[in-house]
This record gives structure tokens, sequence and C-alpha cells, in this order.
């Protein structure tokens, strides 16, 4: 029972969730996000088109299919970082015995083919994003997150990826470029308001990041300014006239204040228990922004 929580916690089903969540949210943006919705709850009926309900399940076999990915690349970052996790999150289950690293690796491939298997109803481009992710993590978790900011885009560009997969599923890729153009920056800032709280494991085993390399200040100051960027573009679609007021409404008061507090509060207080919770903090943030583009595209 123990080992079955440890690799629970190795893929981290909230981190699946969301990711899960933004996928959903890219394949139901080729129309009104309620009207496609409304298709997705009840595709099971015999009176839905054929042609709906393929899509509808292209768009569920993507969510599941995406999130099982992200969680093969947690686990195997987990195998990677047992040394850092040893100073970092001893309680974590590689550092702490609950699971062998060898069991955590095992665990990371079945998750990984599963994913890959269920991109298959969604064509080459689908198939080729899922293998695109799964190469992108697997380069991270083995090297790129060691170069400065390198690992930090990746993981950015996968986040905003999501969305892209789902509109693959959906047919509404292209419309799924303005969540996704907003995800990456999101991603961004908490990845370097993660590295700045992670500097003293990353420091003491050699590991180079933004925080390691230039100090855990400049790394908040640029999840600073990446996270202030992020609010300024934000407005765009309501300020040209794509998104409605209630969409400048959910971002003005879910996530404008977010962001700058997560600015203003690692700038003030960069210790690791502070970033750790600034980190939270804007993860659980993230379903605000789905529901703030959802509404937008809701024309309201």
């Amino acid at each position: 029972m123990k080992t079955l929580k440890g690799l629970l916690h190795l893929a981290r089903p909230v981190n699946m969730l969301i990711c899960g969540l933004s996928v959903v949210c890219g394949g139901i943006l080729g129309g009104k996000p309620l009207e496609r919705f409304g298709e997705i709850v009840s595709f099971f009926s015999s009176t839905i088109p054929v042609g709906i309900q393929s899509r509808e399940l292209r768009i569920l076999s993507a969510a599941v299919s995406a999130a099982l990915i992200l969680a093969a690349g947690n686990a195997l970052n987990d195998v990677c970082d047992l040394s850092c996790d040893r100073i970092n999150a001893p309680h974590r289950p590689i550092p702490s015995g609950i699971v062998s690293p060898a069991g955590a690796a095992a665990f990371a491939v079945i998750l990984a083919f599963s994913g890959l298997l269920l991109s298959l109803p969604l064509g080459i481009h689908g198939i080729t994003v899922a293998l695109v992710a799964v190469s992108v993590l697997v380069a991270y978790d083995m090297k790129l997150k060691g170069i400065p900011l390198a690992g930090n885009i990746a993981v950015a560009g996968l986040g905003g990826l999501g969305f892209v997969y789902g509109g693959i599923a959906g047919d509404s890729a292209g419309r799924a470029l303005t969540p996704a153009l907003f995800a990456f920056f999101f991603h961004l800032g908490r990845e370097l308001v993660k590295d700045a709280a992670d500097v003293q494991g990353d420091y003491s085993t050699g590991i180079h990041t933004a925080a390691t390399m230039w100090g855990k200040g400049t790394a908040c100051r640029l999840a600073a300014a990446v996270l202030m960027v992020l609010a300024v573009i934000s407005v765009s679609p309501f300020t040209f006239g794509f998104f409605g007021f209630a969409y400048f409404v959910i971002i003005a008061l879910g996530v404008w204040p977010v962001l700058l507090y997560a600015s203003v509060s690692s700038l003030r207080n960069p210790s690791e228990r502070n970033l750790r919770r600034i980190s939270g903090i804007l993860k659980m943030d993230m379903p605000v922004g789905i529901v703030a583009i959802l509404v937008g595209y809701q024309g309201w």
C-alpha cells in the first residue's frame, strides 16, 4: 500500500488534473466552449452524430494521454533528482525509500507508453506532438534541467503545448495558440521561482540553474519580470475586442493579483519556504486562467 501511495505521489495527481483541463480547454475552443462542453458531457447519447462522438472522444483521449505523459515525466524527474531531493525534499517517495529508483523508472516507462498509445486516435499530428512531449521531458530530466533557462523554457513550452494538443484533438489548434502563449509565460515564471527555491540542493549537487549560476535574487527578478509580461499581454484579447468584459473581470480579480503578489513576495522574501509557497499558489491559480480563456471564447 505504501508503494502504491508513493507511485501516486510521483505522478502528482493535481498536476495531471490541471494538464488534462488544459488539453480539454484547447480542444473545445473550436466553437462556443459551453456548446462543445455539452457535447463532451452527452457524447454517449445515441442521438449525437458519429462525427461529434469521435471528436469528443479524441479530446478525452488527448486529455488522458497528456496527463499520463506528464506523470511519466514527473516520475522520471524524481529518479534523476534523487541526489538533490535528499537535500531539498527528503520526504519524497524515492529518497525516503518508499519507492525504489528502478521501480519509479519502470513506472515512468509504463505511463509514457500508455500516453503514447492514447495519442493514436489523434492522427499523425497528435502522435507527433505526443512524441515531442515525451522526448522533451526525457531531455529535460537527463540534461536540460542543468542548463540555465533551457530547462525552464522546455517546461514552459510543454505547458503551452498541452493546449495545442487539445486543439489538434478538437479541430481548434489555431484558437488554442492564445492560451498556449499565456501558459508558456505562466510556467516559465513559476519554473524560475522553483529554481530559486531549490537553489541549495541544486548548488550542492552541481546542477546549473538560473539561481545557482546567477543567484537566487536574479532568478526571482527574472520570474517577476516574466509574470509581469504575462499580466500585460493577458489583457490584449480584451483590449482588441476578441474577448468580452467577463474575461477582463476574471483576470483582473483572479489572475493579476496572484501574479503581482507572487512577484512582490518573491522579491521581498526569497526564502526557500516562501518561494515554495508562492509556487503552490501559482499552481492553484492555473484553473482560474483556464476559466478566463473559456469565458473569453464564449463571447462574454
